[in-house]
């Protein structure tokens, strides 16, 4: 992985959290809330290699890299009031890819009913630039879709940067 990017963030953050894994952080309006975090356990080698040979889908370096220590997660997901993002597990990907949804566009977080795709076409076009999100509100096809022009990599150390806002929307 580039630098280890992601790497970094993810042992950044955690070394900010507290015994019980939360982090006291702030949103854009100045709120402060509780924010709590938990890791799934690392995905296999071959839970990788069957994910690509069952779904044909490409999985890029940065992401694999992160299953490779947490195969899913939850991040920024409040005490009070929950919300927050679940970075998908292998089967979760697998169970939240619904027969509306591009084929070759797979979901890697949920966040209040807003979906991150990775487009696995670009990904195996050797394109930096593979992830696509969806608001709540539109159709998830591709016409509704918006490039995020960035990579995982990139995403997940500007999400743990912006305390969970999301930075892309404006």
């Amino acid at each position: 992985m580039e630098g280890n990017i992601c790497l970094m963030a993810l042992e950044g953050l955690k070394s900010r959290l507290d015994k019980d894994n939360t982090l006291l952080v702030q949103n854009l309006r100045g709120d402060v809330y509780q924010a709590a975090f938990s890791f799934n356990t690392p995905a296999t080698d071959s839970e990788i290699e069957k994910f690509t040979r069952v779904t044909g889908w490409s999985v890029p370096a940065d992401f694999q890299k992160f299953i490779q220590i947490h195969n899913g997660a939850r991040l920024f997901r409040d005490t009070k009031y929950g919300g927050g993002y679940e970075l998908l597990s292998l089967e979760k990907i697998i169970h939240n890819h619904l027969d509306y949804m591009p084929k070759h566009w797979y979901p890697i977080s949920v966040s209040n009913g807003d979906y991150i795709f990775i487009d696995s076409n670009r990904v195996k076009e050797g394109k930096a630039h593979y992830l696509v999100r969806f608001d709540h509100d539109d159709d998830v096809n591709p016409e509704n879709g918006s490039t995020m022009k960035m990579n995982f990599e990139t995403w997940f150390e500007r999400l743990i940067i912006a305390q969970g806002t999301e930075f892309w929307t404006g």
